[in-house]
């Protein structure tokens, strides 16, 4: 429903979505971490930010609170949470730069 509520009049949208550490920090294990539902939420966000991509050309920024860290350890904390959007490489990520 979210997309469809989207028009080509909306040019100027960002998404920006922010990772907790704590759920970064357990790598591959987040599903064990999370629990089936709340891991099936990120799945399900992760396609909507595909087909935000697909349909608006939409790249969502997207970060994790990991002071000081490499963009090489960002991306995969993210690809742990949104593995669709980081293996297509259709987000930006933001860095704790001053981005977050």
């Amino acid at each position: 429903m979210a997309l469809q509520t989207i028009t080509p009049k909306h040019q100027d949208l960002q998404i920006s979505i922010h990772i907790p550490l704590n759920l970064t920090t357990h790598g591959t294990n987040v599903g064990r971490v999370l629990g089936e539902a709340d891991c099936r939420e990120w799945l399900d966000l992760d396609r909507l930010l595909v087909q935000f991509w697909e349909s608006r050309s939409i790249r969502p920024k997207v970060g994790c609170a990991a002071p000081g860290q490499k963009r090489q350890w960002t991306e995969r904390c993210i690809g742990c949470m949104l593995p669709e959007i980081t293996k297509r490489g259709v987000f930006d990520p933001l860095l704790d730069n001053g981005d977050l």
